[in-house]
């Protein structure tokens, strides 16, 4: 069916982190290239390497962050401040700051603010969910079974709302069965208060009660694991100590990171990609609607999609853009069902596939648009090819179940997925339909949120393995890099950028990892908020490596810049 999409919400445009050609007039008299530095210090460290200092504008929906160097400076350019007053904050966790005052940029010189940071009168309130996980007491057995779930605590929000809750063994089975009756992937809470919860399905809800497991662990033995280690019992504090990460420190605190306000705060986006000008789009999980946000401008543009029943779980899934910047992504129509959907950016016409969907799809170097395993002629807009692979005849031992983590392509045409419950990867021959299998080396690392390199080289997390992996197609081998310390629980990858970096997001650390494959160097961004993000892309329209996600955790649309 074809219909014309209806145009919802046109956000004001907003400069952002981009000159625009009235700045680009005020910045071409400024004489430096800073708009705003100052140095970082306290009493403890004296001069302090690693901190997060945030700058947003007055009225501005985006905030800009860059982090301090070993001398305790920050700086940020010109390139990302216009003229205005912003109000400056920070991130280094063990510490805060009391309010500096506004910051007045000017294009004339380089304002300086100089940040005296305190020891945190509420640790708790910073930690990360990974934080969390190396403080509490417990056998590696208790925690892998806290944290090792296809859709841990950490999924939807920081661990933080465990430890300082006080619910009994008892009121925590209850809150578990609760928490089973929102749809994981349309669900996310954030510190700051943005993101929301969605319900499942009367039937998904109906099954939560009867449901004694947390994912495989009976949640009876996870709830009296629970009530030890947080404020029930009376406790006003933890009988355990309070551990921390380090702070960046080298290249780590060489970027530069950008987040942009979705325009509705309780906006849930696990998937966004980017057109041939760097146009950003963008789904929600659980609502009929799905946007773009232009990057030299802030303006956001949301549109609305046919809505489903009451008691159908809403929303559109990944989301793809072609060769001739269509838009390509799943989404839900009455019955429950997907539908393949696309929608064309000239002509604001919306074109529905029946009967194929799913929740993720791939563009094949041929320009076919995979759904799952169904492959789509885009000219006529017909399904060419189905293919499975839980029929075949080589289909290895053990749990598979059919969740299969983002199909991709290769340079022939070949579907490839990571097998997340058995823990393989999976390449189906399109011509013969012939299925293989091979075994991730580390066993049950739960591989997810692949991506295939110009050199067929199939990038994954290994979830549950705390690794990077990557399985070269051509060779048939394996490579593995951990992601120290355990419980870094990669999520997703990026294929390699221009100098041959890959990344990878991690929600229980709340940072960004760089992994240089020839040298086996990682290093970590702090990121400035709670973050969770499910897929990274690489802007085609910049000369060095920028990278685009969505933020989950916080409804907001995050630019990655690495200065080296």
């Amino acid at each position: 069916m074809r219909a014309r999409i209806l145009l919802v919400i046109a956000a004001a445009a907003l400069t952002v982190g981009v000159i625009s050609s009235i700045l680009g007039n005020r910045t071409a008299q400024a004489t430096d290239p800073v708009a705003l530095d100052g140095v970082v210090s306290s009493q403890e460290e004296g001069q302090m390497e690693g901190v997060v200092v945030n700058a947003r504008r007055d009225g501005a929906n985006f905030t800009v962050s860059v982090v301090s160097d070993a001398q305790g400076k920050y700086s940020f350019p010109r390139t990302h401040l216009e003229p205005g007053k912003y109000v400056v904050t920070i991130r280094a966790v063990g510490y805060e700051v009391s309010d500096p005052g506004p910051a007045n940029v000017t294009a004339a010189k380089t304002a300086s603010v100089n940040l005296k940071l305190q020891k945190s009168k509420d640790l708790a309130s910073q930690l990360s969910s990974l934080e969390w996980a190396m403080s509490i007491p417990g056998t590696t057995e208790q925690k892998d079974k806290l944290v090792y779930q296809t859709a841990s605590c950490a999924y939807c929000h920081n661990w933080q709302r465990i430890m300082k809750s006080n619910h009994t063994a008892e009121e925590f089975v209850a809150v578990m069965t609760r928490m089973q009756t929102y749809y994981t992937d349309g669900t996310a809470a954030s510190n700051d208060g943005r993101g929301r919860g969605q319900k499942q399905t009367a039937e998904r809800i109906a099954a939560a009660e009867k449901n004694a497991n947390w994912g495989t662990v009976p949640k009876q033995d996870l709830a009296d694991y629970l009530a030890t280690l947080n404020l029930s019992e009376g406790r006003t504090t933890w009988p355990f100590e309070l551990k921390t990460l380090p702070r960046p420190k080298g290249k780590e605190t060489r970027v530069i990171i950008t987040q942009y306000d979705m325009p509705r705060p309780d906006t849930v986006s696990h998937d966004l990609d980017l057109d041939s000008k760097g146009t950003i789009w963008y789904t929600d999980e659980s609502r009929m609607m799905f946007g773009k946000m232009d990057p030299k401008t802030g303006k956001f543009t949301e549109y609305s999609l046919p809505p489903v029943p009451d008691g159908d779980v809403p929303g559109a899934r990944d989301i793809q853009v072609d060769k001739n910047d269509n838009i390509w992504f799943p989404r839900r129509i009455p019955g429950p069902g997907i539908a393949m959907t696309k929608f064309n950016p000239n002509t604001e016409e919306l074109s529905t596939i029946e009967g194929v969907g799913g929740q993720f799809l791939a563009i094949g170097p041929d320009g076919k648009i995979w759904a799952g395993l169904s492959r789509i002629d885009p000219k006529t807009m017909e399904v060419d090819g189905r293919y499975t692979w839980l029929d075949s005849p080589n289909l290895p031992p053990g749990p598979h179940g059919l969740y299969i983590d983002l199909t991709v392509v290769d340079s022939k045409g070949n579907p490839w997925a990571p097998d997340f419950r058995g823990s393989h990867i999976i390449g189906i021959d399109a011509l013969t339909k012939v299925v293989k299998f091979w075994p991730v080396p580390t066993p049950n690392s739960s591989p997810r949120r692949s991506r295939m390199d110009a050199q067929d080289r199939f990038w994954f997390a290994e979830y549950t393995g705390d690794k990077i992996g990557m399985f070269d197609t051509r060779t048939e081998t394996f490579q593995e890099w951990p992601t120290l310390p355990k419980y870094t629980t990669p999520y997703a990858v990026s294929a390699p950028d221009r100098n041959g970096y890959v990344y990878a997001t991690s929600n229980t650390a709340e940072r960004l990892i760089r992994l240089d494959p020839k040298t086996g160097e990682m290093i970590q961004y702090q990121i400035p908020t709670d973050f969770d993000s499910k897929k990274i892309a690489h802007d085609p329209t910049t000369s060095r490596s920028t990278l685009w996600m969505v933020n989950t955790r916080a409804a907001r649309i995050m630019k990655v810049e690495p200065l080296e």
